[in-house]
């Protein structure tokens, strides 16, 4: 059967590809060459610092064993005694204090001699609920007359004892009402407030 074609058109003689063909050739679009990172994409990543490839090529940068850490030391109890050779526990002559002397590396306390003799020989026992009453040099002589004028301890000689300061010095407590009475820095010997409240 015939194709039918309009009236005063001439049918088109070229192959049914080439009717539909452009007038005019446009450029070809030439095509880029994939780069290496989007052709193999996982190697495209940040490149670690020089500094950081030294170290991982000498062996420093290894996983720690956190095993191998020794253990932290057991928390210690606190201190309940000191023996007379550690605090330097030793008589100090009575004739050598007066009010205008100077506090030194000695805290001293006034007693009698029974309780002198005790401390020198079993050492001293820190407790809270006993605490041991200590005393800067300048106020030894204030303390000496209140026992003299105590009629409990009137007839008693008190005796004086001195230990070194340093040994110590982060187990005191100021005791505010003693340092009031002689004039003196007054302390009381408690143990460290830091162990002892935990």
């Amino acid at each position: 059967m015939p194709k039918h074609t309009r009236r005063g058109a001439k049918p088109s003689t070229l192959p049914l590809q080439n009717q539909f063909r452009l007038p005019v050739a446009l450029p070809e679009k030439k095509r880029r060459p994939l780069s290496p990172e989007k052709l193999c994409p996982e190697k495209n990543l940040e490149k670690p610092p020089a500094a950081a490839i030294e170290a991982a090529q000498s062996g420093s940068m290894h996983q720690t064993d956190l095993f191998s850490y020794p253990f932290p030391p057991l928390p210690t109890s606190p201190r309940t005694h000191f023996t007379a050779e550690e605090l330097r526990l030793s008589y100090s002559p009575p004739q050598h204090f007066t009010p205008q002397i100077t506090p030194d590396s000695w805290l001293y306390l006034v007693s009698n001699k029974e309780n002198a003799q005790h401390l020198l020989s079993s050492g001293v026992h820190l407790a809270k609920t006993e605490p041991l009453l200590l005393i800067e040099r300048n106020g030894v002589c204030a303390w000496r007359d209140k026992l003299a004028e105590d009629p409990a301890t009137a007839t008693a000689s008190p005796c004086v004892l001195r230990l070194r300061r340093s040994m110590v010095a982060d187990m005191l407590e100021p005791d505010p009402d003693h340092s009031a009475e002689f004039s003196a820095e007054c302390y009381l010997l408690t143990g460290a407030p830091q162990e002892q409240d935990r």
